[in-house]
């Protein structure tokens, strides 16, 4: 999608009332206008669609724990949680990961097109530009969710990020972050969740300052393969159950309730 295409559906959501106008600000990079594409509007198998971006940490630190393998696992299982739901023709998904660099592994797909990682996709290093990657996605997700809108179609969106750290070289702030989640969460079509893995960080303090509610924060303090494969299961089963939420007024909240 060319960045002038994006820039005009951010503008769109902007006098729609979804974003302030100066919630994003500077130039829209490579990674948004990539995120911000998706199936066309005449392809699409549902009258309303759950858009389900998930971010997964692929530092230095999952790899140095273990659990590169886990992440691989536990992206198949949800999937096909997904595939086996009866939502499945509803949900578009896209996939990001993010270390000192992002990358969008694919933009907005139907479930049955979705990348599954390997060990050649995911090979964890580096650091960890959460800030960047919460803005980006979130930018690139707004873009085509209003794409989805002026098309006349309904959408909600479930945004979940998976990390083990906290914020390594990023130039965006937590007040870039939490001024973006706010106005998103503010028109009630938007799901922000956070996941931390791990006990050496206050996950918790680190998703409030970024704007995550604490009802949709999960903290999994044993960061092992089996605590890892739970975490996807968690997250797929919360995913599902936001998905058959009405599309319309009325605040999502409770993501990672039972």
């Amino acid at each position: 999608m060319p960045s002038q295409n994006v820039q005009s559906l951010l503008c769109s959501a902007v006098a729609s009332g979804l974003l302030g106008v100066d919630t994003i600000t500077g130039d829209l990079g490579e990674m948004v206008i990539a995120g911000a594409a998706g199936v066309d509007l005449e392809n699409l198998q549902a009258s309303d669609v759950t858009l389900v971006t998930l971010l997964i940490d692929a530092s230095s630190s999952i790899g140095a724990a273990g659990l590169a393998a886990s992440i691989v696992a536990g992206q198949h299982d949800l999937i096909d949680a997904f595939a086996g739901s009866r939502e499945r023709d509803s949900v578009l998904m896209a996939l990001w990961l993010f270390n000192d660099e992002l990358e969008v592994v694919h933009a907005y797909v139907p479930v049955a097109e979705a990348s599954r990682l390997d060990a050649k996709k995911y090979r964890p290093g580096g650091g960890t530009r959460l800030y960047d990657t919460w803005v980006d996605a979130l930018t690139a997700n707004v873009a085509y969710a209003q794409r989805l809108r002026d098309g006349g179609t309904p959408c909600r969106s479930v945004v979940v990020v998976i990390t083990d750290g906290e914020d390594c070289g990023s130039r965006r702030t937590t007040g870039d972050c939490a001024r973006l989640s706010r106005d998103l969460l503010a028109s009630e079509q938007f799901v922000l969740a956070f996941v931390g893995v791990g006990g050496a960080v206050d996950f918790r303090a680190v998703a409030r300052k970024m704007g995550v509610p604490d009802d949709a924060v999960a903290v999994q303090a044993q960061a092992s393969p089996a605590a890892l494969r739970q975490v996807f299961r968690m997250v797929s089963q919360s995913a599902i159950r936001a998905s058959r939420a009405h599309v319309g007024p009325g605040a999502a909240t409770g993501f990672f309730a039972p």
